[in-house]
């Protein structure tokens, strides 16, 4: 019986990705919104330029924010930097779920080409959308982004400040040290981490000075697990420096 069991699996098993693709296929011209998610969830899964095409007219042109969303969220998954131009597109989406998603893809493809369309989102209104932007230019690690960057470590919103000092750090960029050190005294938990990380990675030894100065005074066990982190990253960075 088991190696009838066998034989039968290894008779189906390469018509099971093709059936897969088949369905998620059928899936997505189905008039169902629901159903046409289903399908853009079952594509991201698909590696290929079918998937790709597929995930790219739906973000392109259904009318469901659900889907597109997911079609956005899939095509970052995929890998495929063909997807980039409506991918930018879709950061003008009316829908701000199908916006974030973009925005994370973009940062998840390494975007050059999308760096202005993202600065341009630093001005967002939506200090969520700010921070997000900032997060993923740093991601992207285009020395074009700095000028924008630099701009945002004066917004009015104490996480953007906070990622745009994180994202100038992984640039190589030390103009965020400052606010960075502020958001050390931050009344916020998650500030003093997000200040904690950018120092990690972009401080000097007068950061280390004042990552030992809040770790000592830190009582919330997830912001003094960031000031350790961050302390021991910066030690260790700073040791290398010093070795010829």
């Amino acid at each position: 019986m088991r190696y009838r069991l066998l034989a039968a699996l290894l008779i189906l098993g390469p018509a099971v990705p093709a059936l897969a693709q088949t369905d998620a296929a059928e899936q997505i011209r189905s008039s169902d919104p629901e159903t046409r998610y289903a399908g853009a969830e079952a594509l991201a899964l698909q590696r290929g330029p079918a998937s790709v095409a597929a995930l790219t007219k739906l973000l392109a042109a259904d009318g469901d924010a659900n889907v597109r969303q997911s079609a956005a969220t899939g095509l970052g998954k995929l890998g495929d930097r063909s997807a980039e131009p409506v991918l930018i597109a879709a950061l003008k989406d009316a829908s701000a779920p199908v916006r974030f998603a973009a925005v994370r893809s973009l940062g998840a493809l390494r975007s050059r080409h999308a760096v202005p369309a993202l600065s341009a989102l630093l001005t967002d209104k939506d200090p969520s959308m700010r921070r997000t932007v900032a997060e993923e230019l740093g991601m992207i690690g285009d020395p074009a982004a700095k000028g924008p960057l630099t701009a945002a470590l004066n917004d009015s919103d104490e996480g953007t400040r906070l990622e745009a000092a994180s994202a100038l750090a992984r640039l190589g960029d030390a103009g965020g040290q400052d606010a960075a050190k502020t958001g050390l005294t931050s009344k916020d938990p998650l500030s003093r981490q997000r200040a904690a990380y950018a120092l990690a990675r972009g401080g000097d030894a007068s950061a280390l000075s004042a990552l030992d100065s809040a770790y000592a005074s830190e009582k919330d066990p997830a912001a003094r697990k960031a000031l350790a982190e961050a302390r021991a990253q910066l030690r260790k960075r700073l040791g290398a420096k010093k070795t010829p």
